[in-house]
């Protein structure tokens, strides 16, 4: 089974601190991350008729998932309470978490300034960016 991949957006810095939350918390260290502007992140979008979007997108196994459910598999990759609280969140009305997802997609890059330091990747895990 090939790797997930999530493709972010490597201008934010928001989307920054989310994937430096996961590279600090993963258990497996598969996880594939493209920038969303990158040759790679641009054909992805396209492939998936997703080029519009404004979104996080988790793809696997063929398909792409998107707003919610691209956090909620962020949350099941992660494990441990990470998933058991993307489950709970689950419970509540899919559009409801969308909404949330929009909202916060908005402001995203007011939310968080930049990082004081760059990201420093091991060797594995800079084999795992993908442009």
């Amino acid at each position: 089974m090939p790797a997930p991949m999530l493709v972010f957006d490597g201008d934010c810095s928001f989307c920054d601190r989310a994937v430096r939350f996961i590279l600090a918390r993963e258990r497996r260290h598969d996880l594939l991350f493209v920038p969303r502007g990158s040759p790679l992140g641009l054909r992805l979008r396209e492939e998936y008729r997703l080029h519009q979007v404004e979104s996080l997108l988790w793809i696997e196994d063929g398909r792409a998932f998107i707003e919610w459910e691209s956090v909620a598999h962020v949350g099941a990759y992660l494990g441990g309470l990470y998933a058991r609280l993307a489950r709970i969140a689950s419970l509540l009305p899919h559009p409801l978490l969308n909404a949330a997802y929009r909202v916060i997609a908005r402001v995203r890059k007011r939310l968080s300034r930049p990082p004081r330091r760059c990201l420093l990747l091991t060797s594995e895990q800079q084999a795992r960016f993908l442009a």
